[in-house]
């Protein structure tokens, strides 16, 4: 009797490993990239995700690994993933319109569509549903105009106009079928609820030049220098990024940029210089940034041998920009050779016309010596500086910054147009004139100080 039920049981044993044996052995692995074709620190990031899939086989776990991969690039794996998802979980309407982005990346345009359809066709009537039905149809459009179907595409945008990306899109082709001024119509509306859109703006331009009226597309492009607001496009991929920073080199660069804020300047130091070697070989922008951000950090410490060493390591990599020749001007100058740093400084300074460089560049003439072009330098980084808050839309601060080159420089044409430019966005027209033709009075020949009188002088 003994013997029997001892037989049973190990039958009953070998029945359950036999079927838990099966049932993993069943379970679909999941297609990675080539180990070759992956960036080490993500592959090492998704190794966990990998061992959870293959030990639970659920739809969550699955969502995970897809969406790791989506946010790298790599569609076609990711799509295999959502794919499962969609086996686990046929209800899923997630993971089906991220197999349609999946398919749409992949060039897949048609399979796409006949997805971004079906979700289209929900009966939910919530206002969730309503925004991913708008989305839907928005990517159809946008389908339709990479397999260059123009009617069919400008057909699906129109019935979609509560959509702005849809309006931008719509906008956009009727410019391009010459029918600029219906194009306006739809545009100036557009204006009305988003003001300060960039691409809005932009398209009002191009449409008053495919017109003809030149005076206002001027208009135009003289607010599109102070807009800052801008539709999102591309809105079916914004849901990228935040898988993007979780993985990889992307969430190392998100873990020093925390670590930036209160960290000390050696352990900034030795974390960059770890995640430097870690990119040795692999071919990534990242590792340019992170050697620029060591030159940094290296320049706050006051360490010239070693920014010397990071420039050459970026020289080696076939970087030499300005950034760079005015890192390599500062640590010569530290070193004590000035008059070098002046001639590196100088190229630096022809090479870009970003306000903190020119300041620089204004403290390495001061310390060489050449007191009377360190404060020309200075003029133009208030001047640049200015600009940069004109084009924030930051007016009284941009005059604030403007009228300080002034005082330093006030033979130069240019600060006086910019003024000119500033006060004719505060309004101050009188001002704005005046200030054009103290610019003319430097600069005869400037067009387009002549233009702005020409322009103002009539309707003041």
């Amino acid at each position: 009797m003994i013997v029997r039920l001892i037989a049973i049981v190990l039958v009953l044993e070998l029945i359950a490993c036999g079927y838990l044996f099966v049932q993993r052995a069943s379970r679909p692995e999941p297609v990675l990239p080539e180990q070759a074709l992956m960036n080490p620190l993500f592959a090492e990031d998704i190794q966990p995700l990998v061992e959870q899939v293959a030990q639970t086989n659920n739809a969550y776990d699955w969502m995970r690994l897809g969406e790791a991969l989506l946010g790298q690039g790599y569609y076609s794996h990711a799509e295999l993933c959502f794919r499962q998802v969609v086996e686990l979980m046929p209800e899923s309407r997630l993971a089906e319109s991220r197999i349609a982005y999946c398919l749409e990346r992949t060039g897949r345009t048609a399979e796409s569509s006949e997805i971004y359809h079906e979700l289209n066709n929900s009966p939910d009537f919530s206002p969730e549903a309503k925004r991913e039905q708008m989305q839907a149809l928005y990517e159809i459009g946008r389908n339709a105009l990479r397999e260059e179907k123009m009617d069919e595409a400008e057909k699906l945008f129109r019935q979609n106009l509560g959509f702005l990306p849809a309006r931008y899109q719509l906008a956009k082709l009727l410019i391009r079928t010459d029918r600029a001024d219906e194009a306006l119509t739809l545009i100036n509306e557009s204006l009305q609820q988003v003001p300060g859109s960039l691409k809005f703006l932009e398209l009002q331009q191009r449409a008053y030049q495919r017109i003809g009226n030149l005076k206002l597309a001027e208009q135009s492009a003289q607010r599109l220098e102070r807009a800052q607001h801008t539709i999102p496009l591309h809105p079916g991929s914004n849901f990228i990024e935040p898988f993007r920073l979780q993985y990889g080199i992307d969430r190392r660069v998100e873990e020093f940029n925390q670590k930036i804020r209160n960290g000390s300047l050696p352990a900034l130091e030795a974390e960059l210089v770890k995640l430097i070697e870690l990119l040795e070989g692999y071919p990534s922008t990242h590792r340019q940034i992170f050697l620029m951000r060591l030159l940094e950090v290296q320049h706050q410490q006051k360490q010239p041998r070693k920014m010397l060493e990071t420039v050459q390591q970026l020289n080696n990599m076939g970087i030499n920009n300005a950034d760079v020749l005015m890192y390599q001007a500062e640590a010569t100058g530290i070193l004590g050779d000035w008059n070098q740093a002046v001639i590196l400084g100088r190229r630096a300074g022809t090479m870009s016309k970003a306000a903190d460089l020119h300041q620089r560049l204004a403290n390495i003439l001061q310390q060489a010596g050449k007191s009377e072009e360190s404060q020309l330098d200075q003029a133009l980084a208030y001047r640049l500086e200015a600009m940069d808050y004109f084009r924030a839309n930051e007016l009284a601060v941009a005059l604030s910054k403007i009228e300080l080159a002034l005082k330093i420089n006030p033979d130069d044409p240019q600060s006086w147009y910019e003024r000119g430019l500033i006060q004719e966005a505060r309004g101050e027209l009188k001002a704005s004139i005046s200030d054009f033709q103290e610019c003319l009075k430097r600069a005869p020949l400037h067009g387009r100080a002549r233009q702005k009188l020409a322009e103002e002088q009539p309707a003041s």
